[in-house]
């Protein structure tokens, strides 16, 4: 009677058809995380207009410490206009301590502004202007925190969004510039301001994903 005879044959491929699917599935994960990324980051800059730039990457520190406190003001500054119809002088600011007005600490260590209040009445539109500047020598732009109400319609700036806030703030990287004499975009922008959003964290989140 014959023996039967065990031969043992290995895989043809010695384990490299594994590693060729491993491979594939590393390669598509990269691709795809890739596509994610390049697609975040353009629908972010498709966010902005020509004419606005980012408060948290496009302004350096002491300018965006600047931007906050203009950013916090405009909203108390806003509501004493809305209950009593004046806009606060900058020395009122001062004597309530609102930053970036007052001359405290922070405001030596953020180019020392000097600001000062502009008002355009023209019909029903009230318009006012804090502008500021900082000091000789200091490598920051200016600012310009703009309100402008039509009493007539009884809303906010001049655009028609029902959502716009009623006050801007607008930035210069000339340290000494002066404020536009047509307080309107179109004015601003051909005087080279750009509008300051502030998109950061949450809400840049919030806006890219919808």
């Amino acid at each position: 009677m014959n023996k039967t005879s065990r031969q043992l044959v290995s895989p043809s491929g010695k384990g490299r058809e594994t590693m060729y699917v491993l491979f594939a599935a590393i390669l598509v994960a990269a691709t795809c995380a890739t596509l994610i990324f390049l697609n975040q980051k353009q629908s972010a800059v498709a966010g902005l207009e020509s004419f606005q730039i980012r408060a948290f990457s496009d302004l350096n520190d002491k300018e965006l410490a600047v931007f906050n406190g203009l950013y916090t003001a405009a909203v108390e500054i806003n509501g004493i206009h809305d209950d009593e119809e004046e806009w606060l002088t900058v020395k009122q600011l001062e004597g309530e301590l609102m930053p970036p007005f007052t001359k405290d600490s922070s405001w030596k260590k953020s180019g020392k502004y000097t600001w000062d209040r502009v008002l355009r009445p023209a019909g029903s539109m009230d318009i006012a202007l804090y502008t500021g500047h900082p000091e000789k020598g200091k490598k920051m732009g200016s600012f310009i925190l703009l309100f402008l109400h039509d009493h007539a319609k009884k809303q906010g700036n001049a655009r028609t969004e029902p959502t716009h806030a009623p006050y801007e703030i607008w930035y210069h990287p000339a340290p000494g510039k002066t404020a536009p004499q047509v307080a309107t975009d179109q004015g601003f922008i051909s005087a080279g301001w750009k509008e300051v959003i502030a998109y950061s964290g949450e809400d840049e989140v919030k806006r890219v994903k919808g």
